[in-house]
């Protein structure tokens, strides 16, 4: 869900700075001693960001595709609060599962949660700090959305709780145009946790999906080079660890529930591609630990305009190069599903045929 203009630029400096120190040879034979892209196949899944709020042909169609390229995994998320967006999304949903996808929702707040006005954002929409969410609304606003999908006779499989939680955006306790002092972190770190604590507690009340996996929201990996002043949280992954004691409280795991991956979106640098997927993938399990898996919710890239690149490659033989290198670190790092950004605007023109980037994720999905 990629909106934020500082960091689509990514941070070329930084992964060229890092180039001749790098332990990793993506030549086609080895990293760090293990055959390249030697580890198990990965999940795939594909994501279409307010396909809710398409027409039913629109959804069937898309949903169809996304099966069709071999994807297991479906990503979206409700668009609103309101009556009409939860039964257009139970409808989604339903869709999906009657296509043998697996559904992971993406809950984000949105207005109705906050009590009062909201400031504009630079980025165009209502800032929402979660520090000012009004929890008890948030949470009666997931039981009309479970429910819903409950009383349809469908299921979800897992939920990521916010997105891009680091950048300012998308929640207002990061500073805009600054590096956050202890004290806001420390805000930051407990509105993030509460979010996550209640959307947890309701998503497993026994009347809902008990058994659906919890995961965190994906780091948006800010760019430090390329977004100064800054608008993101430094060492996000660190930050993100630190959720294991805020006042005490351990907020991914504790007695009611226990987080069951951490996301974190991937979005490449076209002219440095497998280096950036595995040198940013190793920062983020060395700051969160390999005790779970890093779920990819989003990756791929930021710029059609970068393509071909400076290798002469075309996006379909990016993707392919992407792909290779989540299986190359997979050995190293646990990867949950990867779930590829997205089916509208790089996976079919606008008249909704396939391009070949679709086709390059549909021979990988076959080749596995």
């Amino acid at each position: 869900m990629v909106i934020c203009p500082m960091r689509c630029f990514g941070s070329p400096i930084v992964w060229l700075g890092k180039f001749l120190r790098r332990a990793v040879m993506f030549a086609g034979v080895a990293i760090a001693g293990t055959p390249v892209w030697a580890a198990p196949a990965l999940e795939l899944g594909i994501d279409r960001s307010g396909l809710s709020m398409q027409p039913g042909p629109a959804q069937q169609k898309a949903l169809e595709d996304i099966r069709g390229l071999g994807a297991t995994w479906f990503r979206d998320g409700p668009s609103s609060g309101a009556a009409r967006g939860v039964a257009n999304f139970v409808e989604l949903v339903r869709r999906a599962k009657q296509l043998q996808l697996k559904v992971l929702v993406n809950i984000v707040q949105v207005d109705s949660d906050y009590d009062g006005d909201l400031a504009a954002n630079r980025c165009g929409w209502k800032a929402k700090p979660l520090s000012r969410i009004n929890l008890t609304k948030f949470a009666d606003r997931l039981r009309a959305l479970f429910g819903a999908i409950r009383a349809a006779g469908v299921t979800i499989d897992a939920v990521e709780f916010g997105n891009e939680d680091d950048s300012d955006c998308y929640d207002a306790d990061v500073p805009s145009g600054r590096a956050a002092t202890s004290q806001e972190l420390a805000t930051w770190l407990r509105g993030y946790g509460k979010f996550l604590q209640a959307g947890a507690e309701v998503l497993h009340d026994q009347r809902y999906f008990p058994h659906a996996q919890i995961i965190t929201f994906g780091i948006a990996h800010g760019s430090d080079v390329w977004d100064k002043p800054p608008h993101h949280l430094l060492n996000p992954a660190q930050v993100m660890a630190r959720l294991r004691n805020v006042d005490g409280v351990n907020y991914l795991d504790n007695e009611k529930y226990h987080v069951d991956g951490y996301g974190t979106h991937i979005y490449a640098w076209p002219n440095d591609i497998a280096a950036s997927v595995v040198d940013t993938l190793r920062s983020d399990r060395e700051a969160l630990g390999g005790a779970k898996p890093l779920w990819v919710t989003e990756w791929g890239f930021l710029d059609q305009k970068a393509f071909p690149n400076k290798r002469g490659q075309d996006v379909a033989q990016a993707v392919t190069e992407m792909l290779h290198a989540f299986e190359a670190v997979r050995s190293s790092v646990p990867l949950g599903p990867v779930m590829f950004y997205r089916y509208d605007v790089w996976l079919t023109d606008q008249a909704g045929k396939l391009l070949p980037t679709a086709h390059s994720l549909s021979e990988y999905t076959k080749a596995h």
